[in-house]
């Protein structure tokens, strides 16, 4: 692989904004390139890129997909990056994000497919939309990829094998009191506060167990210090690995909800919205073995783990394709001191290089 070409390619990605959901151009841009690469591209309804490359010095009808996302989130307009060699990194002028989430793993695909000296048929998917609801790849036609197995590169660092995701649960509860003068009347009101208060005061919140955590996350109520408030709102999450322990963590949610109205004479309305169902991967599936074979012969120790965070990747196995997550090598995501570190992006492309080269 070569270092400097991936990198200068970085560069000229990150260069180009594409906050979501305003990724539009950047998926253009990445159209015309991936052309040039050799691939029959196409573009789906919602704007999901789908590149398709045929196989090099390879008899392997089996097509392998890649995937990474386009969009950033804020602030990522106006993005300069700085390549710090001394200290093994680049960064950014300190005023945005570097967007190494995930235009390092784009790069780094990128590098594979310039370096590799044989592959399988590959399949490159450039998301729309990863960091908002709903994201890109939930509305991808699945109908247009051949992949059965397939990579998500988008996590942290080289040796890094995600093979399972959470069961996500989002709540939105608003409670409906009655107002009154807090001073002079605070009896004839119903406090939509209080009902809030007093149904946080009841749930279980944080790490619940290994695969499972809960939060309240947004809390809003109250116009006036001298009223009793009429209306409150809350948003919260309950997330686990096992599907059936999330939908017992939010039916009892749901209640505690539901009882704190009751307890104060108010109305409450909840909305449950389930944005990702659980999944894994068998540790001995194809897919997982061959990442780690290939993170092995590139000097590293495999580090195969669930996340309990959302990807891409959830929504890959549950439309057909087995796919795992790989690490980039950045850190302090979505914030303006966020970098990545040059040797991992180096390393994850040379891990990727050897997956396909093996595959072949």
């Amino acid at each position: 692989m070569n270092r400097d070409r991936m990198i200068k390619t970085f560069c000229q990605l990150v260069k180009i904004p594409s906050e979501s959901p305003d990724d539009k151009d950047f998926i253009a841009y990445m159209e015309k390139l991936l052309s040039k690469e050799g691939a029959r591209t196409n573009v789906d309804d919602f704007g999901n890129l789908i590149a398709k490359f045929p196989a090099k010095d390879s008899q392997s009808k089996e097509s392998i997909l890649f995937c990474c996302h386009a969009d950033t989130v804020k602030p990522g307009k106006g993005i300069k990056p700085i390549v710090d060699l001394k200290n093994d990194r680049i960064h950014s002028d300190g005023t945005t994000i570097l967007a190494a989430d995930d235009k390092a793993g784009i790069a780094e695909v990128l590098e594979m497919l310039r370096s590799a000296k044989k592959h399988p048929p590959l399949e490159v998917v450039i998301a729309r939309c990863e960091e908002v609801t709903p994201s890109g790849v939930e509305f991808l036609d699945y109908s247009k990829l051949d992949s059965k197995i397939g990579y998500v590169v988008d996590f942290d660092t080289p040796d890094e094998v995600i093979i399972g995701g959470p069961t996500y649960i989002v709540f939105n509860v608003k409670y409906r009191g009655r107002a009154a003068h807090a001073g002079m009347a605070p009896e004839k009101g119903i406090s939509g506060v209080q009902c809030a208060a007093e149904a946080i005061a009841n749930l279980k919140l944080g790490r619940i167990d290994d695969l499972s955590t809960a939060n309240v996350g947004v809390v809003k109520g109250g116009i006036n210090i001298n009223s009793v408030p009429e209306t409150a709102e809350i948003w919260a999450e309950c997330r686990s690995i096992d599907d059936k322990k999330a939908c017992t963590m939010a039916e009892e949610m749901k209640k505690i909800f539901i009882d704190a109205a009751k307890k104060f004479g108010a109305e409450v309305e909840l909305e449950l919205t389930t944005s990702l169902k659980a999944y894994t991967i068998p540790k001995d599936s194809k897919v997982v073995k061959a990442a780690v074979e290939s993170i092995k012969k590139n000097g590293l120790k495999e580090n195969v783990k669930y996340t309990a965070g959302g990807t891409d990747a959830t929504h890959f196995n549950h439309g057909g394709v087995q796919t795992a997550v790989l690490g980039i090598g950045a850190r302090k995501m979505h914030s303006t001191e966020e970098y990545a570190v040059i040797s991992e992006m180096e390393k994850t492309a040379n891990i990727l290089i050897t997956l396909v080269e093996d595959l072949a």
